[in-house]
């Protein structure tokens, strides 16, 4: 009990779940409204127009309600008692934890970034899911539509149950496009269709943000890690001078891919026979041609920035990025990509195809000029929790990369990653699955400029076929070797199935 009398929270899940308690009143009088409004809707229309345009008849028809038509009692008139609001109960909670010592997560991410009350409801709402997934089912129900994964508030639910007008209304979407919106600093996601409108977009706070937020013992040294780390993400105005000279050893030279593999998935990548690492060509291309997540290739560009700034000063540690994706999602891609734009020479390894015995030369091997941006692919090798390497060298390695510009590890899983080795990593850059869109604008890319492609609806084709770019990239260069071998130069449906059967048995278009 505080000074004032006022009992404060004992740790940061009582407050969350006095939080929840307040956000699973709201949503259940939206539910209650939404069976009230479909009860009336499904009595009147006639047809799927009608549904469409009820909120306009709706104010017309006058509908009648029967008795059976309630499902509460009727609502109380005004109270002439006058309360305290449930805003200020809380509080005044709040503020007596802070007076005995306990920090609650949520209000201190409010505090400490001034954000308005409609934010920071946001931030709950994106995190009660991960709590518990009826809250999940809940957004689901009042959105009528499922969006790009599930379980996610949209921006347009969020502004309907948090905003009481219009003025709130255009306040709280202000506040969500600002330059230095929760967005733009990292800590919340849209997912969703980049081309769509905002309110379509789901709302996700990210991994940092989230184990803040339900940890046990949050504490404002914790925030400020989680800000710092988030930092990176944020677009800066910042442009090099002075790039590095472009030679006949870092220009650009087109690269042809690698073969398929075993298991029918591969990256954008070029081969290097083991076990000496060789300096790789970069792939030719610019930032447009990354079919890449809008944010994702800002952030690249961020990181590219960085790398040559740093390698024009002594006194600053390079960045060490690590990249997780899935087999196929472009990680050696955005990284010839970062060097072909940053005028860098590129040095790849790949330990999968290195055996351990090599692994102490490669770790100890003197530093040259020309490794200015080094790819380590597989990084679980070296930095999972089954690594097979001497730590001690392991680290080693680390500081001498960090005389450098740039390094990228990339690894699958995030997951198979040691924390211990995560939290070292200046930033780590998610490459998503490629949707349908994506898709389709990687199957038009993948094929030569003097192959047809008009004869097939390659939008179709990339809804029907949840392929990666690396499997695509495959698939395509098989058809065209195919062509060439039959002196034809148009691409078919009867030539895109054969190869997709040799690739992708259990796939068809």
């Amino acid at each position: 009990m505080s000074s004032s009398g006022i009992k404060p929270f004992e740790n940061n899940w009582a407050y969350l779940k006095t939080e929840l308690r307040w956000l699973d009143r709201v949503l259940m009088m939206s539910v209650s409204r939404k069976r009230q409004d479909d009860k009336t809707l499904h009595r009147v229309a006639n047809n799927a127009a009608d549904k469409v345009t009820s909120h306009w008849w709706k104010g017309i028809i006058a509908v009648d309600r029967g008795i059976h038509d309630r499902e509460g009692p009727p609502p109380k008139g005004p109270s002439k008692i006058i309360t305290v609001s449930y805003s200020q109960q809380l509080e005044a909670r709040i503020q007596a934890g802070y007076q005995a010592g306990v920090v609650l997560a949520l209000p201190l991410l409010r505090d400490r970034l001034q954000l308005s009350e409609v934010e920071k409801n946001i931030v709950l709402m994106a995190i009660a899911p991960e709590i518990n997934r009826r809250y999940g089912r809940l957004y689901d129900y009042l959105q009528e539509e499922e969006g790009a994964l599930a379980d996610l508030p949209t921006v347009d639910l969020c502004l309907r149950l948090l905003c009481r007008n219009d003025h709130d209304w255009q306040q709280a979407r202000a506040k969500l496009t600002a330059a230095h919106s929760l967005v733009n600093q990292g800590l919340l996601e849209w997912i969703g269709d980049e081309d769509g409108t905002l309110l379509s977009q789901q709302v996700r706070v990210s991994d940092e943000l989230g184990n803040f937020l339900l940890a046990d013992n949050p504490t404002a040294a914790a925030l400020e890690t989680v800000l710092s780390t988030a930092a990176v993400n944020d677009i800066a105005g910042l442009t090099p001078e002075n790039p590095a000279p472009v030679t006949a050893e870092t220009a650009p030279a087109s690269v042809p891919e690698a073969g398929h593999t075993g298991a029918g998935e591969r990256e954008a990548a070029v081969a290097l026979p083991p076990p000496a690492p060789e300096h790789l060509a970069a792939i030719a291309g610019a930032w447009e041609t990354l079919v890449l997540p809008k944010k994702l290739i800002r952030q690249l560009q961020y990181v590219s920035r960085q790398a040559q700034q740093r390698r024009q000063q002594a006194d600053l540690t390079g960045l060490m990025v690590l990249l997780v994706g899935a087999t196929g999602t472009g990680k050696t891609l955005a990284a010839a990509t970062l060097a072909t734009q940053g005028q860098m020479s590129l040095t790849c390894v790949d330990l999968q195809t290195l055996s351990p015995e090599g692994y102490p030369r490669i770790l100890t091997d003197s530093p040259t000029e020309n490794a200015s941006l080094l790819l380590v692919k597989q990084g679980e090798q070296w930095f999972g929790r089954q690594s097979q390497v001497e730590q001690s060298w392991l680290h080693q390695w680390w500081q001498w990369r960090q005389q450098f510009g740039l390094t990228l590890v990339t690894v699958t899983d995030l997951a198979r990653v040691r924390p211990s080795w995560r939290q070292q990593f200046d930033t780590v850059l998610t490459l998503p699955q490629p949707q349908a869109k994506a898709r389709h604008r990687l199957w038009q890319q993948a094929f030569a400029p003097e192959v047809n492609i008009d004869k097939l609806n390659w939008a179709a084709i990339a809804q029907q076929l949840p392929l990666t770019g690396g499997e695509i990239q495959a698939i395509a260069q098989t058809i065209q070797l195919d062509l060439q071998a039959r002196g034809r130069h148009t691409v078919t449906l009867s030539a895109l199935r054969d190869a997709l059967q040799l690739y992708h048995p259990h796939l068809s278009v």
